[in-house]
């Protein structure tokens, strides 16, 4: 398991901590670990796995050109 901090995550994914902070007011973070009140950490696997979740897969717009 590798443990990524609030400070961490914003550099993998290139967002402030100010972002991690609203995604985490939002619910819509990847799963984290609460050490303490200001020491939440995150597993890398977690967040890969988040991410895999937000890929969108654009469809063929050639096809709607074409109509």
């Amino acid at each position: 398991m590798q443990l990524l901090s609030i400070e961490d995550l914003a550099v993998y994914l290139g967002d402030s901590k100010r972002t991690i902070y609203k995604y985490i007011a939002s619910g819509d973070c990847p799963q984290y670990i609460k050490i303490s009140r200001k020491n939440i950490k995150f597993d890398r696997a977690e967040v890969d796995a988040w991410l895999e979740s937000k890929k969108v897969y654009p469809q063929n717009n050639m096809e709607r050109k074409e109509k």
